[in-house]
């Protein structure tokens, strides 16, 4: 091959490279430009519920925090003072902390219709405070998270957002990419005494490198979440099929619900999985549907939930289902919140996941700047 070859070779891949570089580098930045706005909505909100389960019972101390006595009121008990509240709703969930200084919870109404709460004191009885959940604020916040308070629409809006954004930490490292170790020096740092616009560039590139991958992360759980061709996706790889977990049947028994029903399952529920953690009771909304009870693992490196489902008539046990029996697909399923989140190995990747949140909110602004930046480029060339 002449050397007059080699080089149309070399030119060819070059101008091909030149070609995708400068189309990644523009849906870079429209993309980016497109779903700013959004992105730094959904990262900000994301920043105030990492700690969302640490500041509550500061913040509203007066409803989550009691003086614990040495008996408290049996479940039944507090389902009935709970039901008493709300006597025209259908009690839907009650919340049981593991730690004795804590309130009891109890939701009531339909995901189509809302809910209504009730925070009462286990010992007394006493109601420490009702009323809407979606006015709660962490309620509000989330909402503005998922849906920026607009309900379907915003679901598809941040849905469209969470996938650009997964795009953008793709195209980011392929743009960030340095060409050799002498500029991978200088893409590992922010310089120091640089001009602004050199420090925004460095701020923009140096800080989207270290959080691109907990942020591809984070927009892969939220696409999960966001469309079941995803998840689907997720189970196709690890199950080899779409295993989600079958629906449990309770067998007919007639008669009337024994007392002392809720008491019942609690006990057994602490009996089946004994270690610490809370607990959560979730109440049929038909008469042939059992009892599910859900019961974090407080003391395991992960934080897992197990479950169990028992006869909504007579207390007995109709299956276990721990989390270490799930297959691999629905055990990502479970822990795709807490991976989100970061609460999975508790305050530390709730910490890092908060960083990881305030500068990917930077990104879109420092992104803007640099956008304007080149236009006052253009300009003075043209004056030029």
């Amino acid at each position: 091959m002449s050397l007059g070859t080699n080089n149309k070779t070399t030119a060819k891949k070059n101008a091909s490279k030149s070609l995708l570089s400068k189309t990644v580098s523009f849906l870079h930045l429209w993309l980016g430009l497109l779903a700013g706005s959004v992105l730094i909505v959904v990262a900000l909100t994301g920043c105030i519920l990492s700690f969302e389960d640490e500041l509550t019972p500061t913040l509203f101390s007066k409803e989550q925090q009691v003086i614990p006595k040495p008996e408290r009121l049996s479940i039944d008990s507090l389902t009935t003072i709970a039901k008493a509240a709300y006597p025209e709703k259908k009690i839907f969930r009650m919340m049981l902390s593991a730690e004795p200084n804590r309130s009891v919870k109890a939701t009531f109404g339909t995901k189509k219709a809302g809910y209504d709460y009730i925070y009462l004191n286990p010992y007394s009885g006493e109601t420490l405070s009702k009323g809407k959940e979606n006015k709660r604020f962490f309620t509000v916040v989330l909402n503005l998270h998922r849906f920026l308070l607009v309900g379907a629409v915003g679901k598809t809006i941040t849905g469209i957002s969470c996938a650009i954004t997964f795009f953008m930490t793709i195209s980011g490292l392929y743009l960030w990419w340095p060409k050799n170790r002498k500029v991978l020096k200088q893409r590992l740092v922010v310089k120091q005494n640089a001009s602004f616009k050199r420090t925004n560039w460095d701020l923009h590139a140096v800080g989207g490198f270290y959080v691109m991958i907990f942020l591809f992360i984070i927009t892969l759980t939220g696409l999960i979440w966001s469309y079941d061709w995803v998840e689907n996706m997720m189970f196709k790889l690890t199950d080899g099929k779409i295993s989600k977990p079958e629906v449990v049947k309770q067998p007919e028994v007639k008669g009337k619900k024994e007392a002392g029903l809720y008491e019942k399952i609690v006990s057994a529920t602490n009996t089946i999985y004994a270690h610490q953690g809370d607990l959560t009771i979730n109440f049929p909304d038909k008469k042939d549907k059992p009892i599910l009870v859900s019961k974090e693992n407080g003391e395991a490196r992960v934080i897992t939930v197990d479950q169990v489902y028992f006869n909504n008539r007579n207390g007995e046990l109709i299956e276990k289902r721990p989390f270490a029996g799930l297959s691999l697909g629905n055990q990502l399923r479970k822990l795709n919140k807490p991976i989100h989140t970061g609460s999975i190995f508790g305050w530390p990747t709730k910490l890092l996941m908060f960083i990881v949140a305030l500068l990917t909110a930077s990104l879109p602004i420092t992104g803007l700047l640099i956008y304007l930046g080149r236009g006052k480029k253009k300009k003075k060339a043209l004056v030029a």
